[in-house]
């Protein structure tokens, strides 16, 4: 995340959702990410508004994605863990659809997967690192044996997919209200 995370531009008009596996205790990732890059991290609360920044998972809680409001889980472990990142891909795919750009990168066992499915189902993006590029290959493989991803790129290539989906967006909203 530190590689990737400071690669975002600042004026892009994104909201930025992370799960970590981190287990129980107090995560500094909110903190390290922010000393690298020039957008806003933090972690996420309960029923707060979100906008334009860095949103991240708390230990040992799902991170669920409303219409403009953040919600915590302390739901049953889901891929033998919680935070997982299926429940956020779920809750994005559902109230924000084709918008959503899902990234899943390197890690340990099947999270992701599933949810990635459903971003697809809601026509939304989806990203997963190269195997050969991940530390830890075992969810993008798993990711790739489950669908067919719209990318497959190593962590360096990621921003600029997200730059073209965000302008093949922009233009889509442009067509949609054009008379």
């Amino acid at each position: 995340m530190r590689s990737l995370i400071p690669q975002f531009v600042p004026e892009w008009p994104v909201s930025v959702f992370i799960t970590l596996h981190t287990g129980k205790n107090r995560s500094l990732i909110a903190d390290i990410l922010s000393r690298y890059s020039s957008i806003t991290a933090c972690v996420a609360e309960h029923q707060k508004p979100f906008g334009r920044g860095v949103y991240i998972a708390p230990p040992d809680r799902h991170l669920l994605i409303g219409h403009t409001t953040t919600f915590l889980s302390s739901g049953p472990t889901e891929n033998h863990t919680r935070p997982a990142i299926d429940p956020m891909f779920r809750s994005a795919a559902h109230h924000h659809g084709s918008r959503v750009i899902a990234i899943l990168l390197t890690g340990y066992l099947f999270d992701g997967m599933n949810g990635l499915h459903e971003v697809q189902r809601h026509g939304g993006t989806t990203i997963v690192q190269d195997p050969t590029d991940a530390e830890v290959p075992d969810i993008p493989l798993n990711a790739l044996a489950r669908l067919r991803p719209d990318y497959v790129l190593p962590l360096v290539k990621i921003p600029s997919a997200i730059a073209e989906e965000l302008q093949r967006q922009q233009r889509s909203m442009e067509t949609r209200s054009a008379p």
